[in-house]
C-alpha cells in the first residue's frame, strides 16, 4: 500500500487538492489540517515584557561563583588540613 501526501486547500468546508490527477478514483483518506500562520505579534504586549526578563551572568562569572561556593564549603567542612 502506498501513501500519498499532497497539498490541498480548504474553502468553505470543501477540500481542493493541488494535483487531483494523482488521486485514485475511490478510496479513503486521512487529512491533516495545518493552520495558517498567526497574525503579527502585538507590539504593545512585546513592549510590556521588555526589561522584565531576568538576566543571568555569563558562563565564566557563573563558574567563579560556583567554585567560590565549593571552596567555602570545603574550608568549612574540612578546615585547614
Amino acid at each position: 500500500m502506498a501513501y500519498l501526501t499532497m497539498e490541498a486547500e480548504i474553502d468553505h468546508g470543501r477540500i481542493t487538492v493541488a494535483e487531483p490527477e494523482k488521486l485514485p478514483p475511490t478510496g479513503k483518506a486521512l487529512l491533516t489540517v495545518l493552520t495558517t500562520p498567526p497574525k503579527k505579534p502585538d507590539i504593545e504586549v512585546i513592549k510590556s515584557v521588555i526589561g522584565t526578563v531576568r538576566s543571568f551572568p555569563d558562563g565564566a562569572e557563573y563558574e567563579r561563583q560556583v567554585r567560590a561556593e565549593w571552596e567555602e564549603r570545603e574550608r568549612r567542612d574540612w578546615g585547614e588540613r
